[in-house]
């Protein structure tokens, strides 16, 4: 890659609907592309990813599982330096696609009375945060995590760059780039509206640490990813032990350098962005939380799917997306990091598991063909 100051030059010039944060903030929540389509489209889904990758996306990993058929597959390369192709078994950050993880945790929390979800913030942080953040004395738990607190986005933030690419090989947290969100306005007051947020999943998992006396990596760990089997997962940063991850690549407007992002990622580690992960442990989690018959029990599942409106007459809870599709539902969640796609869905009445890794995160192509590629598979299975 070229020296931080060129790539940090290349970001700051790049459009928000790059996604300038790299933990998918601008379109973690962002819905597949679904469509009422009627005419049956009869997929070859590995001719599809093989005709799929280019110069501008390396390479595609997929997933698409039912009770009836399974289809797993991956198509173009993991490196483009080595030229090693992709592999189905190959992880990569999966960026805001791992928010429901989050927000699950803390309903496994507060069912275990550890914390109150709509207890406000200053419950558990210190004033010389909250002096720090309008509003706190009235945001709550639950806000932070359904995108109603009206706090301030910190990856919109221009320092926060410089810290993501400044001495990659130092772990950070989310206390190191909190700073980037204080002493900035609020959107709206607490419950009045909703905007997504990154800002709130920093303070969560600061709670979350506050509470558990720890990094609330481990509880993750030994709550969610050890009870599930997610053998491939972990906490990206605090867990690099646990694994390595693919190459992500992005190229700028002008489209004449490809970035390597790998580097800048590999020690980032934000609740907001918390794991890497497989397609196979991305789908299993998505099944297992939707499913009747789960780990979890009736309460923990209605604070995480929770009752908020969404735009589009579905449902934001903590951390995950639940909206119709015409007699079917889908809980879903994306993620779109420095280098890295993610789309992670599971429709509950087909048993439908539909999950996608893209590495890379040139706009508009990589999102195009993540929505097209997603579009089709949709209509493929359901009309």
């Amino acid at each position: 890659m070229t020296s931080n100051y060129n790539f940090k030059s290349k970001l700051l010039c790049t459009s928000i609907a790059l996604l300038l944060t790299a933990c998918g903030g601008s379109s973690g929540d962002k819905k597949p592309q679904i469509s009422e389509v009627q005419e049956v489209i009869t997929m070859d889904y590995q001719q599809i990813i093989d005709e799929t990758v280019s110069d501008t996306i390396p390479g595609i990993i997929l997933l698409v599982e039912s009770p009836e058929k399974r289809f797993l597959g991956s198509a173009g390369v993991e490196n483009i330096a080595t030229q090693n192709p992709m592999q189905i078994y190959h992880t990569m950050p999966t960026a805001s696609a791992g928010k429901p993880m989050i927000g699950l945790l803390a309903a496994m929390l507060a069912d275990d009375n550890l914390l109150d979800l709509d207890d406000t913030i200053d419950t558990w942080l210190s004033d010389d945060i909250l002096n720090q953040i309008p509003n706190s004395a009235a945001m709550t738990l639950r806000q932070l995590l359904n995108h109603t607190s009206g706090i301030y986005n910190y990856t919109e933030n221009e320092g926060y760059l410089d810290l993501l690419i400044s001495d990659p090989d130092k772990v950070k947290t989310d206390i190191d780039f909190l700073v980037f969100a204080l002493n900035q306005p609020a959107h709206f007051k607490p419950g009045d509206s909703s905007k997504y947020s990154n800002t709130g999943y920093l303070l969560a998992g600061l709670i979350m640490d506050q509470v558990l006396g720890m990094h609330h990596s481990i509880a993750l760990r030994e709550r969610i990813l050890v009870p599930l089997g997610m053998d491939a997962t972990y906490y990206i940063g605090i867990e690099k032990d646990q694994g390595d991850f693919i190459s992500g690549y992005h190229q700028f407007d002008d489209h004449d350098t490809t970035y390597e992002t790998k580097s800048y990622l590999e020690n980032i580690s934000e609740a907001s962005s918390p794991v890497v992960s497989s397609v196979e442990d991305m789908a299993l989690f998505m099944k297992s939380v939707a499913a009747e018959q789960s780990f979890i029990n009736d309460s923990i599942r209605n604070d995480f799917v929770g009752t908020l409106p969404n735009h589009s007459n579905g449902v934001y809870g903590l951390g995950i997306n639940v909206d119709p599709i015409g007699d079917n539902t889908a809980y879903y969640h994306a993620g779109l990091d420095y280098g890295y796609h993610t789309q992670n869905i599971y429709i509950k009445e087909k048993g439908l598991s539909i999950t996608a890794f893209m590495n890379c995160s040139t706009a508009p192509v990589c999102e195009r063909t993540m929505d097209s590629l997603i579009k089709k598979v949709i209509a493929n299975e359901l009309y």
